[in-house]
């Protein structure tokens, strides 16, 4: 519980500073902070409860050891995810969903893909209710879900910080994937199937 509450803390007080920093330093480029820190600090959460799954015995999905830290900064990651768009549709968007349209094909040549977006936003406040309301049934559903679940976020998560950013943001992705395919590799070739 300790843990649980210490990530909780974390978080907070990480939203509280992405928020109060552009503004305390007078930052020329407020909207751009705001939107670009809220989903840093999503996909540091991300990361650590993506390698914490990682790790889960069977019996730690129902909330139980590490399933409960591995939950809370699942949750934790999925509601810094919806701060980010929050702030990326107010100072962006003006929230104008035509806008987005407009400003994804600008980038990616496909303005629908913004509908893609939406349904991983759904698909992941799914699973993080799924997890919460029904955690027996998250801990026993079919192995497929899960992976298709990652498959998809990776998907998007990795096009969105390696394909589409520079910098440093994209070599902090590159090395956090690689983390956790060392992790699943080692997963896999160990036997260590938890």
């Amino acid at each position: 519980m300790h843990s649980i509450v210490v990530a909780a803390a974390t978080w907070t007080v990480g939203l509280a500073a992405v928020i109060v920093l552009p503004y305390a330093t007078d930052s020329t480029s407020t909207g751009d902070d705001l939107t670009r820190n809220t989903v840093r600090l999503a996909l540091g959460y991300y990361a650590v409860a993506a390698a914490l799954m990682l790790v889960l015995k069977p019996s730690e999905w129902t909330g139980q050891g590490r399933g409960r830290l591995a939950r809370a900064c699942w949750t934790l990651a999925w509601a810094a995810y919806l701060v980010h768009l929050a702030m990326a549709f107010h100072f962006y968007h003006h929230w104008s969903h035509s806008d987005a349209v407009r400003h994804t094909r600008e980038i990616s040549g496909f303005g629908e893909g913004i509908y893609v977006s939406h349904l991983f936003t759904l698909v992941w406040g799914a699973d993080v209710a799924m997890w919460w309301l029904r955690p027996k049934a998250y801990a026993t559903r079919r192995p497929w879900i899960g992976i298709g679940l990652h498959a998809f976020m990776t998907f998007v998560i990795f096009n969105a910080t390696v394909v589409y950013e520079s910098g440093p943001i994209r070599w902090i992705a590159i090395l956090v994937y690689a983390g956790l395919a060392t992790l699943v590799m080692y997963r896999r070739f160990s036997g260590d199937n938890a």
